[in-house]
């Protein structure tokens, strides 16, 4: 019998801890559960469109500077907070004081450079296939095929 391969899709949208500048994850100070980020996935159309539109920046910066590679990396930090911010639905358990809804508390968070270890991390564990095969096995298995969206 052959693999059906089709059973090995990914899932659109999980939730990724957010882990704090130690790598350990932030638990909710009175449940004790984890903090998490509901992220789109380099499968879902969402990411694959803000991850278009950052190279699409990158590379007019080269050609605006004469070919010139360097120019691309100009404005990196401001490119990958704007994906990002396009990729991520909300921050769950945690709120940035003085932002208002999901969208204002995740560009909040994403802005502050002295939690820039949040906006690094977020960015490699988005990247990473792994951790939305996992949340497509976790709804497959609790017969659930909602997705937040």
């Amino acid at each position: 019998m052959a693999l059906i391969i089709t059973n090995h899709r990914v899932a659109d949208v999980s939730d990724l801890p957010v882990k704090n500048a130690d790598g350990s994850p932030f638990l909710d100070p009175e449940t004790k559960a984890p903090i998490t980020a509901t992220v789109f996935g380099p499968g879902s159309k969402i990411w694959q469109v803000a991850d278009a539109a950052r190279r699409r920046k990158a590379v007019k910066r080269s050609r605006e500077a004469n070919g010139k590679f360097e120019a691309a990396l100009d404005n990196e930090t401001e490119d990958e907070i704007e994906f990002l911010c396009a990729i991520t639905k909300s921050f769950n358990g945690l709120e940035y004081p003085g932002a208002n809804g999901d969208k204002e508390t995740v560009a909040a968070v994403y802005n502050d450079h002295h939690l820039g270890y949040i906006r690094d991390h977020m960015g490699v564990d988005t990247k990473s296939w792994e951790n939305f095969m996992k949340a497509s096995q976790s709804l497959s298995n609790s017969g659930s095929v909602s997705l937040p969206g």
